[in-house]
């Protein structure tokens, strides 16, 4: 049975008590829709562009949100593009209503995550924990190189069928972050995929996290907390894997949440002001295409969301964040409903 061995320092404790309170305000946020839509699609991109670091691209958010709206990314290869668009189905998977069935930390959910992430670049016999006979593909993969190479290939399943035993047994006695620290850890130390270690690690603390109430209605960033804090989390599992004692790493696990915690309490603060702003002074901060259509609607009654789509060469999802953006400011109004839809200037 693995058994991690670890002490609540003073220090986690006073992390997990600024975690739990800062959780609980960012929860408590009275937050309109149009703000609740816009922060959760930015913090998809912020995902994206986050991990595009993984493979070695210098995305800028703009590029992040193309991928949002699978769109092909520019200048990025075929192997790549997949990846990108693979790591946003699991994203997308861990945000909908159908994780919710899964189990909490288990074979099953491993190994889905991992079809995701491996889907339509490797082999679809990989989509199972490696063996003796496999070679391991690096590619974009630094956790690979971390791992513990006395854990023998066939140990492999067992090591981890003994980690998610843990996992479950100790949930009434120990905090939920502290178990997930300890899953970070003990698989980047297990490595057991073929390919894209990081990635399905990765996924899987992002699922853990979003299980136990972090990411959703608190809009922190598991991948951002990941990236931002690479050379940190390297040098702690140096530290850690010596000493066999993972209270350093729970300490610097902590201390990560708690801080990208804060960068999103700020940011959603940012957003509830610019919106204050817009309400008092419509016309501020209005794109060239929202201004277009205010003109054109001088002459034309009324435009579909399709018909804008076709005049500003945008997608559905541009076409609806900018015509919804635009009754919010009470500029346009609302005819119709569904596929009907049609907007039309506010004064009319």
């Amino acid at each position: 049975m693995y058994t991690p061995k670890f002490n609540y320092s003073d220090k986690v404790v006073q992390n997990l008590v600024k975690i739990e309170r800062n959780r609980t305000q960012l929860e408590n946020v009275d937050l309109s829709y149009v703000i609740k839509n816009k922060i959760q699609f930015q913090n998809k991109a912020v995902d994206i562009l986050h991990f595009s670091n993984f493979l070695g691209l210098e995305f800028t958010l703009k590029d992040a949100e193309k991928v949002t709206n699978s769109t092909r990314p520019e200048n990025v290869d075929e192997t790549r593009s997949i990846i990108l668009k693979n790591f946003k189905n699991a994203l997308d998977f861990s945000r909908s209503n159908v994780a919710e069935t899964y189990s909490e930390f288990d074979r099953p959910i491993i190994l889905h995550l991992t079809k995701l992430l491996l889907s339509q670049w490797r082999e679809t016999w990989e989509v199972t924990f490696r063996n003796f006979e496999d070679r391991i593909d690096d590619r974009w993969d630094s956790y690979v190189g971390l791992r513990d190479v006395n854990i023998r290939s066939n140990e492999i399943e067992n090591e981890i069928n003994e980690l998610i035993e843990w996992y479950k047994y100790s949930s009434p006695t120990i905090a939920p972050l502290v178990r997930i620290a300890v899953v970070f850890f003990r698989l980047i130390e297990i490595s057991p995929f073929t390919a894209g270690n990081k990635f399905i690690i990765t996924a899987i603390i992002d699922y853990l996290m979003l299980k136990n109430n972090f990411g959703g209605k608190t809009h922190s960033s598991t991948l951002r907390m990941i990236n931002q804090n690479e050379e940190k989390i390297q040098k702690a599992y140096d530290i850690v894997r010596k000493t066999y004692d993972l209270s350093h790493w729970i300490d610097i696990f902590t201390s990560i949440v708690m801080n990208d915690l804060i960068e999103s309490r700020e940011e959603i603060h940012d957003f509830v002001i610019e919106e204050e702003k817009s309400k008092q002074q419509p016309f501020l901060n209005l794109n060239k295409r929202q201004l277009k259509v205010l003109k054109y609607l001088q002459n034309v009654p009324t435009i579909k969301r399709e018909d804008y789509c076709h005049m500003m060469d945008v997608s559905t999802m541009t076409a609806f964040r900018d015509l919804d953006d635009l009754v919010r400011k009470k500029l346009l109004k609302i005819e119709g409903r569904g596929r009907g839809t049609k907007y039309k200037l506010a004064t009319m």
